[in-house]
């Protein structure tokens, strides 16, 4: 597992699209985070709750999430697309142990990115924002649970990834299902009552506002746990189909 941690980190750090991802994801973060802390008005010092904040880092949990799970899919379908999946698994002859070594390393970059990025944008609103409270429960938060929302998304993106295989299908499968039937079903009157709880990513995001919604079944917490389940099991799925298929 060591060995192929090291190959996959090398991979990493020698292809341009990561770079490009995460300076993309840097520049979207810091931008909209500075367009909400220049144009609040909040002269008088009113307290900041949890979902504001969440609105404000829309470039972060968003945007920048995006980027990021982008950056994900390239990463195991241009394996495929140039044919170096064939001496990444001569090399790691166990595939499961190559997907999950490729997992480890773009869910930890991920994860280190944006908690860096969500602190230094917390404190950019706070320079910007009076009544933003960096000790208060909404603030830290979205401090710890958009690195792991992100690291989550990027999970599943590789699984989903690992499944089609093919760049341009992978990314609009996911960003179709994120973007699209997601908002879709969660807008449907009377579908919406039973869909919306039941979505993935809109469990996701209900965590980080923290909005105690009537129509779900459960508490922000449980979203963040039921969202981890759908992350892992794509992924899971997509190393099985991976492992039994010609490479």
């Amino acid at each position: 597992m060591i060995g192929a941690l090291r190959a996959e980190q090398i991979k990493l750090t020698t292809i341009r699209s990561p770079y490009w991802c995460v300076g993309l994801a840097v520049i979207l973060s810091l931008g909209v985070t500075g367009l909400f802390a220049g144009l609040a008005d909040n002269t008088d010092g009113t307290p900041v709750d949890g979902e504001s904040m969440f609105v404000a880092l829309i470039g972060l949990h968003q945007f920048a999430v995006i980027v990021l799970m982008i950056m994900a899919i390239l990463g195991i379908t241009s394996e495929h697309r140039f044919g170096t999946i064939r001496s990444t698994f001569l090399a790691v002859p166990k595939r499961p142990v190559a997907l999950v070594a490729k997992a480890v390393v773009y869910v930890g970059l991920t994860f280190l990115v944006m908690l860096i990025l969500t602190v230094i944008c917390v404190l950019v609103l706070k320079a910007g924002i009076t009544g933003v409270d960096l000790g208060s429960s909404g603030v830290i938060r979205q401090i710890w649970g958009i690195p792991v929302y992100a690291a989550l998304c990027v999970l599943l993106s590789i699984g989903v990834g690992a499944l089609i295989r093919q760049t341009a299908g992978a990314i609009s499968l996911v960003l179709v299902w994120m973007l699209v039937i997601e908002t879709i079903l969660s807008a449907v009157p009377k579908v919406s009552d039973w869909a919306a709880p039941l979505l993935p990513f809109g469990n996701g995001t209900r965590f980080l506002s923290g909005v105690e919604g009537s129509d779900y079944h459960w508490g922000p917490t449980v979203s963040l746990i039921y969202f981890a389940i759908w992350a892992i099991v794509i992924f899971v799925i997509g190393v099985v189909v991976t492992d039994r298929r010609d490479a």
